[in-house]
């Protein structure tokens, strides 16, 4: 009887999961497994080195299974080889974790730093941790650029979606866990070296990169030891091509429309540009984009990294580990843009121009007339420089009594030097008619790939002869900007684990942890127009500009060549260049500038200095202490476990900065403080010995980004005919009186395991959230005087609720060589609402509702191969984006095709290709309604070859 339910259960179990993997979309490269050990040790458990991808997936389910909360891993399929080729993007093959990809790669936005590479369950707020140890990057946000990481220093990656109270606080999403590799890992010694070439199509370039691990181990008289040495340097390059569309205006000449007033009909200029639309039938709204911007940003990343481990087995009773683990990775970032801008209030077309519209009145095809083009250069250098060291004793005390006791000292550099330079298609900045040509911009957004071109009434046969010449350009505007950030963070920890026998509790684990961190954020940003006769003009008046004649290494002109595909674009393109071009962003800014402004009467100077406005230092100080007890007992003739606990952690928060006010500035020196508790509680019902019931519940923290706590405060007269509503003066500044951002966490799944390597899954989850960060006011005293601060402040309210479910099958059953296939699947369904302002509920962005992964896997003999299908549906990308008027901006669908083989020759060489974005998939956002496109953009195809050798 007990076997025929077994059956029935397995049975239902998987009809369910797979049901509901085909009613919606399906999912991809699975649910690798969790690192929490029943003894609730989060630095992860003895690692085993694995090979292959089914040895992977078994060792990632194992752990899963075993784990005594909600968790989900990525093994290393062999030695420096994740799954995919990065760690983000090995990440995004776990259900409910979605990653934001930027400049061809999962990673963090270079232009907002503080969005991190990946969301758990639409949440951005996710805990980023290193063996169980604090790790940041020196950027002014929590979660570290994990892109930075080279992926061949990693064993494996944890994913815990409802922590519990053993783990170091602050993910309200989630807690990312990154395993390194321990001498220890292994029973027997480890020599292997990697070598691999990169080709990427749209840039057309070819890069090495290389990785070894040395790991020896021996006895001595005073114990076993053992040491690793993995290290690894690589060189990646990438091309991305845009199309951005500017701000879509209404037109209409109908009274009411485009959100006008009922009573009043829309301006004469407004008729007018209604009226010159052609081909628009009945349609009473128009929604018509100003110009369009083409824009091509290529350049490389280079990754260095030296991860170092000593491990002393001194005696039965106590092993000692220290770590080291160094990264150093630079993104240089080069960026060229056109960009057309209309003469007009509202766009015009030109003259007997044909247009197609929308349903629903957008634009898709037409020529945009009269237009002001220019041309610009943004240039970058990130160097991201991280140290992390740590020491770790544990040492059983007796047979019931254990201890842990782990320091870690970080050290982390954040530099950046960005620059920007403009010319312009006119030699005023009055920008009269006069000395603007009259040229003309068709476009065509219908098909996969827009179309556009330069229309010159003038010269119809050749229109790239006056804009393509640099002659007719002038330098118009230039800006530079400069970051160096510091980080210092100290932590120690110690626990303790304490068996209690045959009891309820079997186990009880209780832990205090310290840390202190320093930031110091530098930043500035310094902008000039160029005036042919002062040299500079901060007014932005009406002034002659530079011609580029005078400069003529100072713009270069070419065919955007291969620009989206052979065919599309700009025949003939004109950009700003920098003196020293092959020098760093730095110095060619420098030596520009420079050659600018030489005898000018205003010389404007390259400024890398720091005014008080520019400096934000932050001293946080965390203790925290948890307690947790492993239990067990039976149920109605099932057996029950789990864990149960809480976390107390009290934060101290110093922000440094300055006051302005009309006297001028000062220092200033702000204090906060908070305590918070964090309790949890995991549970696993087992139906039998392959099938599980698990809930968890928790209540999780994540403090404020050190960007939004700046103390910048800028106040207002104290004057009473200046008071506000509430009759006090009133200013500005960061606030650091934030508190940290709440969760509540609720998650229920069923789990079934069969054979050596399958397992199936349903999940339900559901967050509360409070204290997401809006825009609002907040009281503070300056000098006894009570000030109304405009500033970010704790507002919002919100809720994440969902479904997860997975399935990962080996074929053993078919005959062969079919035997060797697999499949793996996930999908995710979120629903979310969050408090933008009090009464208005929007979905959280970056998040879509619907996201599924599939995975075809075959191995058999010394052949591994892997087909990896990615896809997400729509989402909100960004609330007030650059599209119409700061309407919300979403993204399209998008979807991802990576493949990898790979065949051991020997015993010691090994030979692998991989392949991402097979698709060549377009990434593709819109304003309000999809067919009012925004942006579209393009990446490379990335190919490589590796050679492993393993002796």
């Amino acid at each position: 009887m007990r076997n025929g339910n077994v059956k029935t259960i397995k049975k239902t179990m998987v009809a369910n999961a797979c049901a509901l993997l085909v009613a919606g979309p399906m999912a991809a490269h699975a649910q690798e497994a969790a690192s929490a050990s029943a003894s609730g040790d989060t630095s992860a458990p003895s690692t085993v080195i694995v090979t292959g991808q089914r040895a992977a997936l078994k060792s990632a389910r194992d752990l899963k299974q075993d784990a005594n909360q909600i968790v989900d891993s990525i093994q290393a399929t062999d030695i420096g080889k994740l799954p995919d080729v990065s760690t983000v993007e090995s990440l995004q093959r776990v259900a409910g974790v979605q990653i934001q990809r930027r400049y061809g790669e999962g990673g963090t936005d270079y232009d907002h730093r503080t969005e991190p590479a990946i969301t758990i369950r639409g949440i951005t707020q996710v805990r980023n941790l290193i063996d169980g140890r604090d790790f940041f990057t020196a950027n002014g946000g929590r979660a570290p650029d994990l892109e930075g990481l080279p992926s061949e220093l990693m064993a494996g990656v944890d994913v815990y979606k409802n922590a519990a109270s053993n783990l170091i606080e602050g993910g309200v999403g989630g807690v990312v866990n990154i395993r390194t590799r321990l001498p220890f890992d292994s029973k027997e010694d480890i020599n292997v070296i990697t070598l691999k070439s990169n080709y990427y199509d749209r840039i057309r370039k070819y890069s090495p990169s290389g990785s070894g691990l040395l790991s020896r181990q021996f006895k001595t008289d005073f114990g076993r030891m053992g040491f690793l040495v993995n290290a690894t340097a690589s060189k990646t390059y990438y091309r991305q091509d845009a199309v951005l569309q500017q701000q879509q205006h209404c037109l209409t000449a109908t009274v009411g429309k485009c959100a006008t007033d009922a009573a009043q009909p829309p301006s004469a200029a407004k008729v007018a540009a209604y009226n010159s639309m052609p081909n628009k039938g009945s349609l009473s709204e128009l929604y018509v984009p100003t110009s369009f911007e083409m824009y091509e940003d290529s350049g490389e990343r280079k990754r260095q990294g030296l991860a170092l481990a000593y491990q002393w087995q001194v005696n039965s009773d106590v092993l000692l580990t220290a770590q080291n683990l160094y990264s150093n990775y630079t993104f240089i970032r080069r960026g060229e843009y056109i960009y057309g801008d209309d003469k007009n209030n509202d766009p015009r077309a030109a003259a007997g121009s044909t247009w197609t519209w929308a349903p629903d009145g957008s634009a898709t095809s037409g020529t945009l007339s009269p237009q002001i083009f220019s041309s610009s250069r943004f240039d970058q250098d990130v160097r991201n420089r991280t140290n992390l060291s740590a020491v770790n004793v544990k040492w059983r005390i007796s047979d019931r009594l254990k201890s842990k006791t782990d320091f870690a000292y970080e050290r982390a550099n954040y530099d950046a030097d960005r620059n920007g330079d403009s010319i312009k298609l006119y030699d005023n900045e009055n920008r009269s008619v006069a000395n603007i040509p009259n040229l003309n911009l068709a476009f065509d957004v219908r098909g996969r790939i827009p179309t556009f071109s330069i229309v010159d009434p003038a010269n119809p046969g050749n229109p790239y002869a006056y804009f393509g010449n640099p002659k007719n350009w002038y330098y118009e505007w230039l800006a530079n900007a400069v970051d160096r950030h510091k980080l210092k963070m100290s932590a120690l920890s110690q626990d303790f684990d304490y068996d209690l026998g045959d009891h309820f509790f079997t186990k009880l684990h209780v832990g205090i942890r310290a840390a202190d961190t320093k930031v110091l954020l530098r930043g500035n940003w310094n902008n000039t127009g160029v005036c042919n006769d002062t040299g500079t003009n901060p007014s932005w008046g009406a002034c002659p500009l530079i011609p580029v004649a005078q400069h003529p290494d100072l713009a270069y002109a070419g065919p955007a060549s291969n620009f989206m595909q052979p065919g599309i674009g700009w025949p003939v393109a004109v950009f700003p260049e920098y003196a020293n071009p092959n020098s760093s962003v730095l110095d060619r800014t420098v030596a520009t500038y420079a050659q600018l402004f030489a005898g000018k009467p205003n010389t404007y100077t390259f400024d890398t200095s720091f005014r008080p406005g520019d400096i934000n230092e932050q001293h946080e100080k965390t203790r925290s202490f948890f307690v947790t007890g492993d239990f067990g007992t039976s149920v109605f003739g099932y057996d029950l476990d789990g864990t149960a606990g809480m976390r107390v952690v009290k934060t101290d928060q110093t922000s440094i900065g300055y006051v302005q006010d009309s006297t001028g500035s000062r220092a200033a020196t702000l204090n906060n403080s908070y305590r918070n508790f964090l309790p949890s509680l995991n549970t696993r019902l087992h139906l039998n010995e392959d099938v599980q019931v698990r809930f968890g519940y928790s209540k999780t923290m994540t403090r404020p980004n050190f960007t939004d706590m700046a103390a910048h405060v800028q106040l207002n007269p104290n004057i009473p005919s200046q008071y506000d509503a509430n009759g006090r003066p009133t200013g500005s500044s960061g606030n650091p009186y934030l508190k940290p951002m709440t969760a509540t966490s609720y998650d229920l799944t069923l789990e079934d395991y069969w054979g050596t390597s399958n397992t199936a899954f349903l999940g339900l989850f559901k967050k509360d959230i409070d204290g997401y960060l809006a825009g609002g006011t907040e009281p503070m005293n300056f000098g006894g005087v009570i000030y109304d601060i405009g500033t970010s402040i704790n507002l919002g309210k919100g809720s994440v609720k969902g479904i997860e479910a997975g399935f990962t099958q080996f074929f053993d059953f078919l005959p062969d060589p079919f035997k060797g296939f697999g499949i793996q699947a996930n999908y995710t369904y979120v629903d979310s609402k969050v408090e933008l302002k009090p009464g208005t509920l929007i979905p959280l962005p970056k998040l879509s509702k619907n996201s599924y992964n599939l995975i075809g896997l075959y191995e058999k003999g010394p052949l591994q191969a892997r087909l990896a299908y990615n896809w997400r549906s729509s989402y909100l990308d960004q609330i007030n984006g650059s599209g119409v008027f700061g309407a919300n901006q979403y993204a399209a669908p998008y979807s991802s095709l990576d493949a990898s083989v790979s065949y051991q020759i020997n015993k010691i060489f090994t030979l692998s290709a991989d392949a991402v974005n097979l698709r060549n998939s377009m990434y593709h956002t819109y304003v309000e309604r999809p067919s009012g496109g925004l942006l579209w953009q393009l990446n490379d195809r990335r190919y490589s070859v590796s050679l492993k050798a393993s002796f």
